[in-house]
């Protein structure tokens, strides 16, 4: 009778150990899929502002700080004053009425002896998109495209048709650069 009570201990101790290590995948798996199906964070990557950087013209690698003594938004009242820049976020889409942002650079030298004037319009199409019932609808805006500039065409580099952010980033290096212009 001994004999028969030792045998059978262990049968029970496997068959516990089995039992409880299906329960425990059996739990990691669905804490696995539940973590699957959680709504997100509403991670939106939309924005209105258009990314230029400036570029040396004799080489395209290196920055080239340029100096504004203003930058007229077209469609509205706005302007930003004098500023020195290596690279700029512009908004587009002031007016909501329209698909087009025309921009008008006074640029001046290092000395402020010479100024130019140069413009920059871009036509963009606005296109509206529910990312969920949360997070609500926000406006892309895609088909960048430069419709006149007095910049020469050589001078003027296309990277991104569509305004877009890392929306895990910071500061001018999470948008997507849309154009380079050399100088």
């Amino acid at each position: 009778m001994q004999n028969y009570e030792k045998l059978k201990r262990p049968r029970v101790n496997r068959y516990i150990c089995k039992l409880t290590m299906r329960i425990t995948l059996l739990i990691f798996i669905c804490a696995l899929f539940s973590a699957c199906f959680s709504e997100g964070d509403c991670l939106v990557s939309a924005t209105n502002y258009m990314h230029i950087q400036f570029k040396k013209r004799s080489n395209h690698k290196l920055d080239t700080s340029v100096i504004f003594n203003y930058i007229y938004f077209g469609g509205s009242d706005s302007a930003l004053g004098k500023t020195q820049a290596t690279e700029l976020l512009l908004p587009v889409d002031i007016n909501n009425a329209r698909t087009n942002t025309e921009f008008i650079f006074q640029i001046a030298n290092s000395d402020n002896s010479k100024q130019q004037t140069d413009t920059l319009q871009v036509g963009y199409t606005r296109q509206g998109e529910v990312i969920t019932k949360d997070c609500g609808a926000y406006s892309f805006y895609i088909d960048l495209k430069i419709l006149k500039t007095s910049f020469d065409s050589a001078q003027v580099k296309v990277f991104s048709t569509s305004l877009l952010k890392d929306p895990t980033g910071s500061g001018i290096a999470s948008y997507a650069i849309n154009y380079q212009i050399y100088f």
